[in-house]
């Protein structure tokens, strides 16, 4: 099972906990120490020696408060509205090798997965469609709404830098549907749309296409 946690609070849990323990460890060990001191008549005497000490423990007791705020920010980050699973290390490699193997075959006239799912031989939750695109959900979603605009006939478009003069038209019909279908969707704060191009591009499927993604915050600079 995948944890909806992200890394950064995995990583900063582990320093939170380790800086709180030795934060204790010193704080324990400052007042002992000045338990210790305090008991002889010479350092009651010695201001210098109280002020180190007192000095001493206020620095851990900052480190404690420190580790303590940092695991309360972990908490809430790791409690807030979830983020789909992803296993980062795998799923970058996988997407990856995808690319690679999909660019070898980018300029054969066979059916593209994309081209199945415009003729209703692959099944898509299509959530748009007119006489120049397709709009369906992503099957493996990378925010809470992530879906796809499509051109039902890709002419030659296979990707962004395949473009020329005739698919300007079609490019900026892609670009608004995506919009409309974003405000659809109730993505009214904002969302981002990605064109993955070539394999250096992560784009694993050569048929243009827009992904569409928001329903949460979205960070930058985003990732493949």
């Amino acid at each position: 099972l995948v944890e909806r946690v992200c890394l950064h609070c995995v990583l900063s849990s582990i320093a939170a906990a380790a800086a709180a323990e030795l934060a204790n460890k010193i704080a324990l060990a400052g007042v002992y120490k000045q338990r210790d001191t305090y008991s002889t008549t010479a350092s009651r005497h010695n201001p210098m020696l109280l002020a180190r000490r007192s000095s001493q423990l206020h620095s851990a007791l900052s480190v404690l408060a420190a580790s303590n705020r940092s695991l309360v920010a972990v908490q809430r980050c790791c409690t807030a509205a979830p983020r789909p699973p992803r296993l980062l290390g795998r799923a970058m490699s996988s997407e990856t090798d995808a690319a690679r193997a999909a660019a070898s075959q980018a300029d054969s006239d066979a059916p593209t997965l994309f081209d199945k799912i415009v003729a209703k031989q692959i099944p898509a939750t299509i959530i748009y469609e007119d006489e120049q695109a397709l709009a369906f959900r992503d099957i493996n979603p990378q925010a809470p709404v992530h879906f796809l605009v499509i051109p039902k006939n890709r002419n030659g478009l296979t990707r962004l830098s395949k473009m020329d003069e005739s698919h300007k038209a079609l490019v900026g019909h892609l670009m608004y549907v995506a919009q409309l279908v974003a405000k659809q969707e109730n993505l009214l704060p904002g969302f981002r749309v990605v064109i993955n191009d070539g394999p250096e591009g992560c784009q694993s499927v050569y048929h243009l296409h827009l992904h569409i993604l928001g329903g949460r915050q979205l960070t930058w600079p985003p990732g493949c």
